[in-house]
């Protein structure tokens, strides 16, 4: 006697963007760990920060990536979210330490390398993202 095949249920495209949040987080981490052994530099160089500037940063560009990213699976404009990704995720990790910490120090982050890796990471989580899902979703 044969038993019946049960097929997995479709997957949630809402789900996706969640995915891409956990990837970005990932790499985020993995680069920012890397960069900085690479360089021997912290990430938030200024001691008088406090411990709360580097995570707040990051979670301001996991947000927007996981905004963008949901926004892309919805609507399917990859090279376009890709681009609002780079730009948002780089201009809200600056406005951070500006009000966090002091206007002076937007400078010293702007040309951070931690800073461009993060930007740079987000329309990539964005794109892969909208090519796992495909256009299905996007109807």
């Amino acid at each position: 006697m044969s038993r019946p095949t049960h097929l997995p249920p479709p997957a949630n495209p809402a789900l996706a963007p969640v995915l891409g949040a956990v990837v970005y987080v990932a790499a985020l981490v993995a680069a920012w760990g890397g960069l900085s052994l690479l360089l021997d530099r912290d990430v938030v160089d200024y001691r008088d920060a406090g411990p709360l500037l580097g995570p707040s940063m990051a979670l301001v560009a996991i947000i927007v990536t996981w905004l963008v990213t949901w926004w892309v699976v919805r609507k399917g404009h990859p090279l376009r979210g890709a681009l609002i990704a780079a730009v948002v995720s780089y201009l809200g990790m600056l406005v951070v330490p500006v009000i966090g910490y002091t206007v002076a120090s937007a400078a010293h982050f702007a040309i951070s390398p931690f800073i461009v890796t993060a930007a740079l990471l987000s329309p990539c989580i964005v794109v892969s993202t909208w090519a796992l899902v495909g256009r299905s979703a996007s109807r």
